[in-house]
């Protein structure tokens, strides 16, 4: 018996193990997903960046404190954002990363609030806040990896010019990873990508 039992656990063991290292690490996320972003490589790349996942560094990793309260998707079928939301792909609700940076007046004139946000409209009723940043950084695209693993891509502003990040959000676990692209220029426009992507409003400035 005691033979028997001892086996038991090895098996079962090896095939925790084996689980485990079938799923991807969060390098082969970041690559899955900036594949995915072919859009906004393409517009960085452009400036010069190499989007190579060994061109990304580890800059930060967060546990949050979930904020979240009821209300549904705010987004109207008639509203010129609704396209450029982000449904996940299993149904569990819709991510959107440009309706608190976007400012559209009665006459469909578009201006930007200097502050933008990630909110994550969940099926459930809730809207839940997944990242916020202010002037110094603009969310520009994101996308689904997976149904757990949601890639949020833009820019920060430092000192040495304007920086390309992403951030890996794993929404169910209240976490998140930033990574820092070693790219920077001068030469960009904060809204520029903004303006390509939404190519369907009619922009102020």
């Amino acid at each position: 018996m005691a033979v028997f039992s001892c086996s038991t656990e090895k098996v079962e063991k090896e095939e925790a193990v084996s689980l485990r290292s079938d799923e991807p690490t969060e390098d082969q996320l970041l690559q899955i997903g900036i594949q995915k972003l072919g859009k906004w490589v393409d517009y960085w790349e452009s400036k010069g960046a190499n989007f190579n996942v060994s061109n990304f560094d580890l800059n930060q990793e967060h546990l949050y404190e979930v904020i979240e309260w009821p209300e549904e998707n705010v987004i109207s079928d008639d509203n010129p954002l609704k396209g450029h939301q982000i449904p996940n792909p299993n149904s569990k609700g819709v991510v959107d990363i440009y309706q608190y940076k976007i400012l559209i007046d009665e006459a469909k004139q578009v201006d930007f609030n200097p502050d933008a946000e990630v909110i994550y409209f969940k099926n459930n009723g809730m809207r839940e806040r997944l990242l916020f940043i202010g002037p110094s950084g603009v969310f520009e695209d994101a996308v689904w990896i997976s149904e757990s693993h949601l890639l949020v891509s833009g820019h920060i502003q430092k000192e040495e010019g304007f920086v390309p990040v992403v951030w890996l959000i794993l929404p169910e676990e209240h976490r998140y990873s930033v990574y820092e692209n070693s790219f920077s220029t001068l030469d960009y426009s904060p809204e520029s990508y903004l303006k390509e992507k939404l190519s369907n409003l009619k922009f102020l400035r």
